[in-house]
């Protein structure tokens, strides 16, 4: 949510996520928790996919005991239901905790370091992970923790992941290149949370070998975008797209990938850049910029006065 909006000399905002197998009685549970706890729950979302829950919740903290205190009460809260139970401050985001995913390909990555060391990103890289070791040396050369799992099993990739990741206070996922496809189970649990770079200009040539695709077509024009990731293949709700026209008298398909990699870094970075200034974010499937988040937070004052 945004500052502009919300009177926060009367309001003290947090967020709450809540993940884990539906089961009855879930949402009564940790709403009866937040009452009790003098918490206004100001906004609520809840989704289920194939018997998993994730609701996200805006609550005003003004009335609310300690922080901590509320965290190690949520935590036992998730613990005898459980269900994954988070709470991140508003006024804590200011530089949001970014995790980075990562394969083989180093321009991504290394335009998002570049950009988050100099401040154009308010973001920190807190994280990184991936499905080989060739990154490392970027990681270490920033004194970034990187960890990897070549396993082939899915599940047990997706697992080693989610362990890193429940390990680390995290605002945002950025797949920067990342090649490989995740669950949808795992696309849901961070929905919202997660934004992937596509070498297209989506909804066209989705999957694997984007610029290849593209170039046999005999496309005039190439281009990237950058979504936010969901439950089904490249088919997330768009933030930015770029592109340039194709000479098909010069351009080899050599030269549209290394053309493409350079519109990558950049479309993503202004992805992230948006996400962590607050000036984007996913509302009941849809992107949403400031200006509607305004409008969005009005109607839910106005829904709960």
């Amino acid at each position: 949510m945004n500052s502009h909006s919300l009177d926060h000399t009367t309001k003290k905002l947090g967020h709450i996520r809540v993940a884990g197998p539906d089961k009855k009685g879930i949402i009564a549970t940790v709403t009866t928790h937040l009452f009790k706890n003098n918490l206004n729950i100001e906004d609520i979302d809840q989704r289920i996919l194939e018997g998993f829950l994730v609701m996200n919740m805006v609550v005003d903290l003004k009335e609310a005991p300690s922080i901590p205190q509320l965290r190690e009460g949520l935590k036992e809260v998730g613990q005898k239901i459980g269900m994954e139970i988070t709470l991140q401050l508003e006024e804590s985001r200011k530089i949001r905790h970014v995790a980075l995913l990562v394969t083989k390909e180093p321009h991504c990555l290394n335009t998002l370091l570049k950009e988050m060391d100099s401040g154009k990103i308010k973001g920190r890289p807190v994280l990184i992970l991936g499905n080989r070791p060739d990154l490392e040396p970027i990681a270490k050369k920033h004194k970034i923790p990187f960890f990897y799992s070549a396993s082939t099993n899915r599940r047990e990739h997706e697992n080693f992941i989610l362990e890193k990741l429940s390990e680390a206070d995290i605002d945002l996922i950025v797949l920067a290149r990342y090649m490989q496809i995740l669950s949808p189970e795992f696309c849901f649990r961070y929905e919202g949370k997660m934004i992937n770079i596509h070498p297209s200009l989506l909804p066209s040539f989705p999957g694997a070998r984007a610029y290849s695709q593209a170039y046999h077509k005999g496309v005039e024009v190439v281009g990237v975008t950058s979504h936010f990731v969901t439950t089904d293949l490249d088919q997330g709700p768009i933030i930015c797209q770029d592109a340039f026209k194709v000479d098909k008298n010069r351009d080899t398909l050599e030269r549209i990938i290394e053309k493409g990699k350079k519109l990558e870094a950049k479309v993503l970075a202004q992805a992230v850049k948006l996400y962590c200034e607050n000036r984007l974010a996913l509302r009941r499937g849809k992107v949403i910029d400031s200006r509607q988040m305004h409008e969005f937070e009005k109607q839910v004052r106005e829904f709960y006065k």
